[in-house]
């Protein structure tokens, strides 16, 4: 029994010990961060290190007649109000979200590292506000599977050394009337300073149709997104009735979320009542909703930096009007038509659009004017999903395994006060179609039966 008890008591000596040690080298202290764990067991945001690093090796090999720079996001970008994030291309061939990091890929170097990662050094005084962040050195370069993980005080003497062997520079190049306003661009002019006569391209290309087509892991992190949207979805249609206001919903919404582990949402929630329900990208939220109208609820929870997107419209006062259940029906039919067309690796998110218009057209139902409603059915059909909620790759391109993308399907009747969208988020196999998010009821009876089944509402 003494033995017992001895063994007992050193074991909780070991557990209080331990606890302190946790305590010392806490979220608020500036000590020494701890070795990383093995790469068998090293996740960074929810993907192998083997992923990016696959990635980055692809990159070298479409890019090997220069260097791939790029520039990770900083946290000025989003003042004081916004959780840092890092840039997309960044971390999908990274999985850095260290601000102010670097990244040089360089598939022309022999006598040295060919992919260097370039982070800030430690500032205790400033991990005293912001917490521990990993610097140069060996643990991140096990952190983070590269080769090299230099400090960002050698980023240019890095650059200069490589730029001896190739004047092309291969980077993100910002489009359109703002570009210039962007800090992708401060970056290129900041790139041809330190290599004059250096040759621009755009990397966003490349990387992009790598993109298009998700790793497993991807497609975990986006199943994941997916189930929080439902739970968003579902306490939604729980707590709707007339008398709401639009944001009541909406803060629904992101409670969902945030309870359920998302980062946050993938774009702002769109909630629109009544004549808001006829407007695509309505995000004030501010209406209070009436009597016996529609709301569109188009949302999506942001995983590990993969976003869902899924939509439902819903009935205010708990039944559709035969008016609303009309349309409704043609729109989910439409979205059905779009399903049955689809032919792994043969039709394009565009032949899936031809065969939803198709299937309005050849209804009865009119609008009040007399018009074919596929009229009213004014934009895209669906688009790719992934770290971009319109997501990037190639729209001319047929749908191959691995794809992930939406079926929405819409009819915005502004006359009648009435608009339906119906979106769902679909996997692309070798065998067809998944639809991620069937478990979210989408048919006019099921949505009836759960609508105001717990309508006391927080003030």
């Amino acid at each position: 029994m003494r033995e017992r008890f001895r063994a007992i008591f050193f074991f909780l000596l070991l557990y209080v010990v331990a606890g302190y040690g946790l305590l010392l080298s806490g979220p608020g202290s500036s000590a020494p961060l701890r070795s990383a764990p093995s790469e068998q067991a090293q996740h960074l945001a929810g993907q192998p290190l083997g992923d990016y690093r696959a990635r980055r090796e692809r990159l070298m090999e479409m890019a090997k007649d220069g260097i791939v720079v790029l520039s990770g996001a900083v946290e000025e970008e989003f003042g004081e109000v916004e959780r840092f994030r890092q840039r997309n291309y960044f971390l999908y061939l990274t999985g850095v979200d260290v601000p102010r990091a670097l990244l040089i890929l360089a598939a022309m170097e022999s006598n040295g590292p060919r992919e260097i990662l370039f982070l800030p050094p430690r500032n205790p005084a400033r991990e005293r506000w912001t917490g521990p962040k990993i610097g140069p050195g060996d643990i991140a370069e096990r952190t983070f599977g590269v080769q090299r993980a230099l400090s960002t005080t050698e980023f240019e003497a890095e650059l200069k050394r490589l730029a001896e062997k190739t004047r092309i520079l291969y980077t993100v190049v910002p489009r359109g009337p703002r570009a210039r306003f962007r800090s992708e661009q401060e970056f290129i002019e900041r790139l041809r300073q330190i290599v004059p006569e250096a040759d621009v391209r755009d990397v966003t290309p490349l990387i992009d149709e790598m993109r298009r087509v998700k790793s497993p892991a991807e497609i975990a992190l986006l199943k994941e997104a997916v189930r929080i949207t439902g739970e968003a979805h579902a306490d939604v249609m729980a707590a709707l009735r007339p008398g709401l206001y639009e944001y009541h919903l909406e803060a629904l919404v992101m409670a969902a979320f945030l309870r359920n582990g998302a980062m946050r949402a993938g774009f702002p929630s769109i909630i629109g009542s009544g004549p808001n329900s006829t407007i695509l990208h309505y995000m004030e939220n501010s209406r209070q909703i009436g009597e016996n109208e529609l709301v569109v609820v188009d949302i999506g929870a942001e995983y590990k930096y993969y976003t869902a997107d899924i939509t439902r419209t819903l009935p205010s006062s708990g039944r559709f009007t035969e008016r609303q259940r009309q349309i409704y029906e043609l729109v989910l039919g439409a979205q059905k038509a779009a399903e049955a067309a689809f032919r792994v690796g043969r039709t394009t998110i565009r032949d899936l659009h031809r065969a939803a218009i198709e299937f309005m057209r050849a209804s009865p139902l009119r609008s009040s004017d007399g018009q074919t409603l596929d009229r009213f059915f004014i934009h895209g059909l669906g688009h790719y999903l992934g770290m971009d909620v319109h997501d990037v790759g190639d729209y001319s391109k047929p749908l191959t395994p691995g794809v992930v993308f939406t079926i929405e399907p819409g009819i915005y009747l502004p006359a009648e006060n009435l608009g339906v969208r119906i979106e769902d988020d679909y996997l692309v196999t070798e065998t067809g179609l998944v639809k991620l998010s069937a478990h979210i009821p989408s048919s006019p009876d099921e949505i009836e039966k759960l609508i105001g089944r717990n309508r006391p509402m927080p003030r």
